[in-house]
């Protein structure tokens, strides 16, 4: 860090311009709003790494203070982010101190966001002041975490009862997490004192079963939690079953995402019975799951076991789930699960009288024209009108990247959009019935005249000609009892 001198700046405000104080124009504009009180976020880095427009790319120690002295003075600020371990190599500790000291007395800011920083430093000397400013949310990401790290930071947590979101997690692939299962579940009871905890996310930090025992006794401290984030971790079936005891009375949860674990059957069954009835999502993409054997997954309103190499039987389970009239689920994500042509044939006859799935994602999963024929009969079954009335009018998206979807199944998907599902299957029913066949009506004679033409008519605007010549083989299939309906229609006006 550079020893540059430090600079009285209440002193020496009504003199100073904000030219004096850096000669980057881009910086001068981010003091300038923050002089104002005009900016709400605040990002600071190394020069060179500054490329977004709310990057301040920090030169020197006198671009600190200032900072730090603007942000004391202002009220607006709100959020405060500090990205690269190298962040204050221009500036001297003296500064550093400073501006840490001043973020400290900053009661407006509740957002603090550590990207690839030197936590040691920072934590150690800002840790005070986070436990006296009320923060409400706290953002570590691709930082170092060995065990002083995390030590630092989980005793900084300690007395943290405003906490509502707390985020922690490195990057996928990289060695960030120097930390082992009995490491951080030395570290986790400090989080019994975050009471106002909302949202929680500790991902690819090693948890295993120490530390879920460790939350285990936590979660009941967290009555207002509705998301928890575990993803990247090792969590097996034995976890789910110390989380599910934990969290038993946190009844706000609505979410929780155990992604990228190794969680098999028996971990799915612990989640399905023993979560909160509160909880709606349940995220568990890149586990062990296989679906050998009968759950119902009905509770969930979105369910995504995406990358999970479902067994030959898994698609039944699922299209079980799918059939029975109490299922929730709206938001269904089976993206690389195996499933094939037999498999997604399965799923479309769990879905025939479906009323509730809007969303199933397929991508990856070697579906060829036999697969998506099986799909295309229950969003338009062209066999009788009837039952084209009666097919899935719900089924609105089969993902997107990785899937080359039939132009038939693409047209029936967005017609489903639609939220008049009565329009809907009229639509498909004048797409799938070009001429349509009147003698199902016929057997109840012509009473029903007057609504087949209000029905055509409503439906048919853009098609006068199909209204037409339907009524025409209506009446040319009749013309006798048509003939005398119209004497007798007119006989009764003139009484």
């Amino acid at each position: 860090m550079s020893s540059q001198e430090a600079v009285d700046c209440n002193a020496l405000e009504a003199t100073t311009s904000i030219e004096d104080i850096t000669g980057n124009e881009h910086n001068r504009d981010i003091l300038r709003a923050l002089q104002n009180d005009e900016l709400s976020d605040l990002w600071l880095c190394r020069p060179d790494l500054s490329v977004d427009n709310e990057d301040y790319g920090l030169g020197s120690s006198r671009e600190l203070e200032w900072l730090g002295h603007f942000a004391k003075k202002g009220s607006r600020l709100g959020s405060v982010g500090i990205f690269g371990d190298d962040t204050f190599v221009n500036c001297s500790g003296q500064s550093v101190d400073r501006f840490l000291d001043d973020l400290g007395k900053c009661n407006h800011i509740k957002k603090m966001t550590f990207s690839s920083a030197d936590l040691a430093e920072i934590i150690n000397k800002l840790g005070p002041a986070m436990k006296n400013n009320n923060f409400t949310h706290i953002m570590v990401e691709a930082c170092h975490l060995g065990v002083p790290e995390a030590t630092i930071l989980f005793n900084t947590f300690g007395d943290m009862n405003s906490l509502e979101e707390l985020r922690i997690y490195g990057e996928v692939g990289d060695d960030l997490a120097h930390l082992n299962d009995c490491d951080m579940a030395g570290c986790t009871p400090k989080l019994a004192a975050c009471t106002g905890m909302r949202y929680l996310k500790l991902n690819h930090l090693n948890l295993s079963t120490n530390s879920c025992a460790a939350l285990r006794d936590v979660f009941p401290r967290m009555a207002n939690l509705r998301e928890l984030v575990l993803s990247g971790n090792s969590l097996d079936d034995d976890c789910t079953t110390l989380l599910a005891q934990g969290l038993t009375d946190c009844k706000q949860l609505q979410s929780l995402d155990l992604s990228d674990n190794r969680i098999c059957d028996n971990g799915l069954d612990v989640l399905v019975q023993s979560l909160p009835t509160s909880v709606d999502v349940l995220l568990l993409s890149g586990n062990d799951i296989t679906l050998a054997r009968h759950v119902l997954l009905l509770r969930f309103r979105v369910l995504d076991i995406w990358g999970n190499t479902l067994c030959a039987g898994g698609t039944r389970v699922i299209a079980a789930s799918l059939a029975n009239p109490e299922s929730r689920l709206e938001d269904l994500d089976l993206s690389q699960c195996n499933i094939g042509d037999e498999g997604t044939a399965t799923l479309a006859d769990g879905l025939r009288n479906n009323q509730r799935l809007t969303r199933m994602s397929l991508e990856d999963n070697n579906i060829t024209e036999r697969g998506w024929n099986a799909l295309s009969s229950i969003l338009c079954d062209a066999s009788s009108i009837n039952a084209t009335y009666n097919s899935n009018h719900t089924l609105q998206d089969l993902g997107d990247y990785g899937v080359q979807i039939p132009k038939d199944v693409r047209l029936m998907l967005r017609l489903n959009k639609d939220e008049n599902k009565s329009r809907v299957a009229a639509n498909k029913i004048l797409q799938s019935h070009r001429h349509l066949d009147m003698r199902p009506l016929f057997g109840r004679e012509l009473g029903l005249l007057p609504y087949v033409i209000t029905w055509l008519d409503h439906f048919a605007k853009s098609r006068p000609d199909l209204k037409l010549s339907s009524i025409f083989e209506f009446v040319r299939a009749m013309p006798m009892k048509v003939a005398n309906w119209m004497v007798g229609k007119a006989k009764g006006e003139n009484n």
